[in-house]
């Protein structure tokens, strides 16, 4: 009778999914056919291009340490030999909304199997046709990086409830297989290799682990996890040694984060060829920490952080519309915690280096990003924390708000976490038929 009684909502689960699935996929077509004219716009071209030489050098082509080898790689196998890169243009859009739509799933499995349906299925919805929509008909890496640096935050959070060595490898791979997608996992993989070992001498030496098995069995995994991102990456890395000099070489990292525009870095490195090697230019004047810090003042310093943050704001205020709700579930998830805040804090007290990793890991790139739209503004650097912060204030909320009430007057009490969720149902819906109806006939996805 309990199974018979299921069935219906998992009906009625599948239909929803596969009418959104179809719905998502004609969206981000239509997006793309009127809006995505333009190859050269937002690094598309040189995607493509890169991909073509790799499928035209059977895969030897060594990139120039701007953009990173997965994507392209991705690409070129789809890529027959002596195709033009306008002629692969309509076919790589096409590409990149499947793998969208493969990464949808992939979410909506992590979601629905993490959270109750009701909170799964907003996220889910959320994200897909809050932000995935609109980058989904782009020929850019980054729908395959939220992917992947979701899928290894993912990884981590599980390795902080329990080390096991399994998942450890698989995620030491895949921020492997996100650091030769965009050349931005290193902070992240620091945050874990700091915290982690931490976390384990912590609950050590305050007896929340007997025994000396279950520590060790934390400082393995994260050695595991470090020994298969180094094992993944080391051919890229060795290649970038022999011919540039450095391991971690790449022309945004190394150089232009430290200048002061997209111009400024034309005009220096650039310029002085540090696509084909190390530049020739005096070492005094290669943008680096040290020549920075050298040249500017802590208010320099300090009024760049600042204005970086108040574009990166406004880069999220005139984006695709997820901000707003995104922001419902903030102030939600805020509420939450003020009112079970004794508990949280307590929970804090016992074991505090999973919250620090968190925090670290969320101010650490949101600071990051913020200093690098100096260089290069736009929604798409920002939007790599969107589904680790979703997926945190998500769980923040279904851990602590299912007891909460709203008292309204005359006695009468709601449940808080089940009136949120029927809310938020209500208002994507409403932003979906607005999207659907206005955004993506006009609003272009790849910045």
């Amino acid at each position: 009778m309990q199974s018979r009684c299921r069935n219906p909502g998992v009906v009625a689960l599948v239909l929803l999914l596969f009418v959104a699935a179809i719905a998502y996929f004609f969206g981000a077509q239509e997006n793309g056919r009127r809006v995505n004219t333009d190859i050269s716009r937002t690094d598309q071209g040189a995607y493509i291009k890169y991909a073509i030489a790799l499928r035209e050098s059977d895969f030897t082509t060594v990139g120039r340490r701007n953009r990173m080898p997965a994507y392209p790689a991705l690409l070129a196998t789809f890529i027959d030999k002596g195709e033009t890169p306008d002629g692969f243009f309509e076919k790589g859009k096409l590409i990149n909304t499947w793998l969208s739509l493969v990464g949808l799933v992939f979410l909506g499995t992590v979601f629905l199997r993490t959270f109750p349906r009701h909170a799964g299925l907003n996220i889910l919805f959320l994200a897909g046709f809050g932000v995935f929509v609109f980058k989904a008909a782009y020929v850019q890496a980054e729908i395959l990086y939220y992917l992947l640096t979701f899928a290894v935050f993912f990884l981590s959070w599980k390795l902080f409830r329990k080390p096991r060595i399994l998942v450890a490898l698989l995620a030491g791979g895949l921020i492997g297989v996100a650091h030769l997608t965009k050349a931005s996992v290193v902070p992240g993989l620091l945050v874990v290799a700091v915290f982690y070992p931490l976390d384990a001498i912590w609950q050590f030496f305050t007896g929340r682990e007997k025994g000396t098995i279950r520590p060790l069995v934390r400082l393995a995994v994260i050695l595991l996890m470090t020994g298969t991102f180094f094992a993944t990456v080391y051919p890229y890395l060795a290649k970038s040694k022999e011919i540039y000099g450095r391991y971690f070489y790449n022309v945004n990292s190394t150089f232009y984060f430290w200048c002061e525009s997209w111009k400024d870095a034309g005009n220096r490195t650039k310029a002085a060829g540090d696509r084909k090697g190390w530049p020739e230019m005096p070492e005094d004047e290669i943008p680096s920490l040290k020549n920075y810090l050298r040249t500017h003042s802590v208010w320099d310093i300090g009024g760049r952080i600042f204005s970086g943050i108040s574009r990166v704001v406004n880069s999220m205020a005139r984006s695709y519309g997820y901000l707003w709700i995104f922001l419902a579930y903030v102030a939600f998830g805020l509420w939450v915690a003020w009112c079970k805040h004794r508990v949280i804090w307590k929970l804090i007290y016992q074991r505090p280096f999973p919250v620090a990793a968190l925090a670290a890991y969320f101010i650490g790139y949101f600071l990051l990003i913020a200093w690098y739209s100096q260089i290069i503004q736009g929604n798409r650097f920002i939007l790599g924390l969107f589904l680790p912060f979703l997926f945190s204030v998500t769980a923040l909320i279904c851990a602590f708000g299912r007891r909460l009430e709203i008292r309204l007057g005359q006695g009468m009490v709601l449940p808080a976490v089940p009136v949120f969720n029927t809310l938020i149902s209500a208002w994507l819906a409403v932003d979906i038929l607005i999207t659907f109806f206005f955004r993506l006939g006009t609003v272009y996805g790849g910045s």
